[in-house]
């Protein structure tokens, strides 16, 4: 994905998950995998310089700094129309796929009524996307007979699998990239708007606003929702994406924070447009 803006990178740990209240959840990424924190991170507490005992997720997590800088959000792309390299209307982006890295791999555009088609769902390479940010337009260098061609996606492709799992849909269709079965996919972006975060405890945090990506399509931070949660009132946090754990039967994530780092967590602020 080509994108105007500039990013910095910042790093962010994993952390164990709590599993007397997610069953199904894994000691991994959001994701899936292992990581050579998880590897090295053996205790549950350690001691700092003074002496003093700190839980290891209160000393690991990092949320991002106020002045943190990104290259997109996902409700962004979401809301950019797709056009063709001769400006031509061809549709919007319905939805993101999250492949087992965490990065963004496909845009599913919606094509309604493409070029006499009819109503149509289209996985493309997010690589193949040049977003021009001032237009709020994202431009694909796609012929009509190359959009014809492109096999149909269905979401059922993704809510059918385990995305913790690296178990990976057969590859039936050729080298294509635009095959419906040939997309490394985890799970879609919109089914991850608005689910509960919950602490270790079970007590619910708040839920996830939104997603922000640095330059090689990679999510980064899930941006956290902690409206009047905890007594800190109405704020957006940046939380690293790696950080989270899912259990996917119960539609939530645990985040593994105290009320401590939330109250001084600091506060998010999208991009100005």
């Amino acid at each position: 994905m080509d994108s105007e803006k500039s990013h910095q990178d910042s790093s962010h740990g994993k952390h164990s998950g709590h599993e007397s209240n997610y069953d199904d959840t894994r000691d991994q990424g959001m994701l899936g995998g292992d990581s050579d924190h998880q590897k090295s991170s053996t205790k549950k507490n350690d001691y700092d310089k003074k002496g003093t005992r700190h839980d290891r997720s209160e000393m690991d997590l990092k949320f991002a700094p106020a002045n943190l800088t990104y290259t997109m959000n996902a409700k962004k792309l979401l809301e950019m129309d797709i056009v063709d390299g001769n400006d031509n209307d061809l549709g919007k982006i319905d939805d993101l796929v999250l492949s087992h890295n965490e990065k963004v791999t496909y845009a599913i555009v919606s094509a309604g009524g493409l070029l006499g088609i009819g109503d149509k769902l289209i996985a493309v390479p997010l690589n193949d996307l040049k977003i021009n940010e001032q237009d709020e337009k994202i431009v694909v260098n796609l012929s009509e007979d190359q959009l014809k061609s492109i096999p149909e996606f269905k979401y059922e492709y993704v809510g059918d699998r385990n995305y913790q799992t690296d178990n990976r849909p057969a590859d039936s269709s050729g080298n294509s990239k635009y095959s419906a079965t040939n997309i490394d996919f985890d799970i879609n972006a919109k089914e991850l708007f608005d689910i509960a975060v919950l602490d270790q405890n079970g007590n619910e945090l708040g839920g996830i606003e939104d997603f922000v990506l640095d330059n090689n399509d990679k999510v980064t931070y899930a941006i956290v929702s902690v409206g009047g949660v905890l007594g800190i009132g109405d704020k957006l946090v940046a939380v690293p994406f790696q950080s989270l754990r899912m259990n996917e039967t119960k539609n939530k994530m645990m985040l593994n924070v105290t009320q401590k780092q939330l109250k001084q967590a600091s506060e998010f602020k999208f991009n100005k447009t």
